[in-house]
């Protein structure tokens, strides 16, 4: 059965479309994908990500434990500090990429995805021992809510109490917003200015209403949090990122430093060292026409790679998508066809973000 997050009833008063993603009943729209989209390059939007799973690490000893269970250098992070990484099997297969952030000298939160969280917190259980407490906050009740577009620091500011322009690009800071304690980072999955809003459940709520009573923001769902990731190339954990695929060949092994020694790390420096086959490529065409995941990718008549994701970019009004290909056709301006089911559509290789105008990175938010 699935499971309702503390927004939910929110999200049907507002008319939004709920379907079942990763088993949490979450909005897939609500005035349409299109103009959510539109909304958060313009503006700001609030997206529910209550189905991610939230974890606390505590121990004097965490992080040197947390070193040896994922990617991140947890030891050389600052408090205050968020970093991206993984969680390998052996073979250095995603089994979930993470977002680690450094709460204090021996409390951390890691953020995963809804599909794994289960797995992933008996993982830490697991490779983690003696004077740790282990904490899932999404069981507890937590959820979390996104605010994402170039307005959302100067809408959000009033609402806390601390410097957003101080407020460097992933980073996090314990906070109060709209008089409710919580937990803020400056990230997010759209390419823009953003901030992660993290609070117990009576808490969210009134954060995310009191956003929603903003003229300048409007609620969106699952549909554009996806058009406006992939018009990044963001990956997504079970199209891009799977444990049959490993970060060197998406292009993300410059998240792992080299002679890292946790598990899977020694199959990363070795990939490093003599790539693999197949490379994750960002493709454009000159259509409307989208591909759809699974979708034979076609060099010189024969089937060589497979769509991982696809969709209409309304930022650049043109189909893009993700995919893995031979090594030797990843090339920015390699040529290639798509078998869409109806077409062969042509399409072209290209440098990652595709949208080169978002925000997030930017160091004057306010």
């Amino acid at each position: 059965m699935s499971l309702k997050t503390t927004l939910y009833d929110h999200h049907i008063s507002l008319g939004g479309r709920v379907v079942d993603f990763a088993g949490w009943m979450l909005p897939v729209q609500y005035e349409g994908v299109l103009a959510e989209h539109k909304q958060c390059r313009s503006s700001a939007v609030v997206f529910d990500t209550s189905h991610m799973g939230q974890f606390i690490i505590r121990g004097s000893d965490a992080a040197a434990q947390l070193n040896l269970v994922g990617t991140q250098n947890a030891e050389t992070m600052p408090i205050g500090a968020c970093r991206y990484g993984f969680l390998l099997n052996e073979n250095a297969g995603v089994i979930d990429d993470t977002i680690l952030m450094r709460l204090d000298a021996e409390e951390f939160l890691l953020v995963v995805n809804a599909g794994p969280a289960d797995g992933d917190f008996r993982r830490l259980e697991e490779h983690m021992s003696g004077a740790i407490t282990l904490v899932n906050r999404t069981a507890d009740g937590w959820g979390k809510i996104d605010l994402q577009g170039p307005a959302s620091a100067r809408l959000l500011q009033p609402m806390v109490n601390i410097d957003l322009a101080a407020m460097g690009y992933y980073r996090i800071a314990r906070s109060e917003c709209c008089g409710h304690q919580c937990v803020i980072c400056r990230t997010g999955y759209t390419g823009e200015l953003g901030y992660e809003i993290m609070a117990p459940s009576v808490e969210l709520q009134a954060i995310f209403e009191a956003l929603l009573d903003l003229d300048e923001v409007k609620p969106a769902g699952l549909g554009a949090r996806d058009s406006l990731r992939l018009e990044m190339g963001y990956p997504l954990h079970g199209h891009e990122l799977s444990e049959t695929h490993n970060p060197v060949e998406a292009g993300l092994g410059g998240f792992i430093e080299k002679g890292r020694n946790c598990i899977g790390a020694s199959t990363i420096d070795s990939l490093k060292e003599t790539p693999g086959h197949r490379k994750l490529i960002a493709f454009r065409a000159e259509s409307r026409r989208r591909t759809n995941p699974g979708n034979e990718i076609i060099s010189d008549g024969k089937p060589v790679g497979v769509v991982t994701s696809g969709a209409f970019a309304p930022s650049l009004e043109i189909s893009i998508g993700m995919g893995y290909v031979p090594a030797d056709l990843a090339q920015p301006g390699a040529e290639l066809l798509v078998n869409t089911g109806r077409c062969e559509l042509p399409v072209t290789v290209c440098k990652k973000p595709l949208y080169q105008n978002g925000t997030c990175r930017t160091r004057n938010p306010l």
